[in-house]
């Protein structure tokens, strides 16, 4: 029983096209013969409103809209888990659109067939064949799925932040994997699936453990990590887009002679929508904003460089800063050392 992200699942693997980032939850674990602590489920119907009651009733799938798009309608899932992580795989046959929220766990998703359109803070992606995304975790977003069948590898939020080493770790929603962690990825889920899938044959706490690890490690690897300043906007409205915009333009051109209008302008708000929002969310001004953002590239920098290639001056310079002596004295308050010894540190 072998799930792969490039070819299509054994029988038993088929399943339904759940609201795909929901967590399957299970009161009494089967272990078809085992003495390990997995869990495994495997429904299969035509019957619709079963599909979404299961669904519902073990997923966060809200105000589901679901119409046949053919008389023979069908579903089925499958999954097997354990407390760390879960192996699934879906299958619905209609036209169903939702709104669904992740908050415990990540989950990355793969597209066998079908259609599957996901929309979270103003960003919308179409889901491809054998392309691994990791759907939103840190806020409701919108689904629309058409005949689809897919795969999900389901990882506890909590186990990945602590191989993450990194409490508030998260990753970048809806961001597909490089050519190379896309390889990683797939190279993971060959090897492993289909000993995790196996309830035949018992698997110990030491290699679930393992199995798990690898998963875990290979998404680190393959898919980018949520960056704190993105992290630091939730929220789904327009007007949590449009300071996300700001902050976006800032991170990216902070290095450039920027001000207030030119980041207003880029989060299509007014100077003055751009200062009450960034004081409302944030509490700060866009000089603040722009100032932060300018002395943590500095710092960057200086702990990379080689005293002996570059200076403080061109450094603080590069990053807009005038006045030598202002900046030492804001990088000081930031970072609790001089610039210069940043530099230093590098000996």
């Amino acid at each position: 029983m072998v799930l792969s992200s490039e070819t299509t699942p054994t029988t038993a693997m088929r399943a339904a096209a759940l609201p795909v980032a929901e967590r399957f939850v299970t009161s009494s674990p089967d272990r078809r013969g085992t003495t390990d602590g997995r869990w495994s489920k495997r429904l299969a119907g035509s019957d619709i409103d079963h599909a979404v009651a299961f669904f519902s009733a073990g997923y966060d799938l809200r105000t589901p809209a679901v119409r046949r798009t053919s008389a023979d309608s069908g579903w089925s899932f499958a999954g097997v888990g354990d407390d760390r992580m879960s192996l699934r795989s879906a299958r619905f046959q209609v036209d169903l659109r939702s709104e669904s929220l992740v908050e415990d766990e990540f989950i990355v998703v793969w597209l066998r067939s079908g259609t599957s359109t996901i929309s979270y803070a103003g960003h919308t992606i179409d889901l491809h064949p054998g392309v691994p995304v990791v759907l939103p975790s840190d806020g409701a977003y919108q689904l629309h799925h058409r005949d689809i069948a897919l795969n999900l590898v389901q990882l506890d939020r909590s186990f990945v932040a602590e191989l993450a080493g990194d409490a508030d770790f998260a990753f970048e929603p809806l961001q597909r994997a490089t050519a190379e962690g896309t390889r990683i990825w797939q190279q993971t889920v060959r090897a492993h699936s289909a000993t995790w899938l196996d309830m035949g044959h018992g698997l110990g706490e030491t290699a679930r453990r393992a199995i798990a690890d690898t998963f875990a490690g290979a998404a680190l690897r393959a898919f980018p990590k949520r960056t704190s300043w993105r992290a630091s906007v939730p929220g789904t409205g327009p007007e949590h887009e449009r300071l996300r915009r700001a902050l976006e333009f800032v991170h990216a051109h902070a290095a450039e002679a920027i001000g207030t209008p030119e980041i207003a302008s880029a989060a299509g708000l007014s100077p003055r929508g751009l200062q009450q929002s960034l004081r409302r969310h944030l509490d700060q001004t866009p000089g603040d904003l722009l100032r932060g953002v300018r002395l943590d590239g500095a710092h960057t920098d200086l702990r990379r460089s080689d005293r002996d290639e570059t200076s403080v001056a061109d450094i603080a310079r590069a990053w807009g800063f005038g006045h030598l002596g202002r900046f030492s004295a804001a990088y000081r308050a930031r970072f609790g050392e001089l610039p210069s010894e940043s530099l230093r540190s590098r000996g």
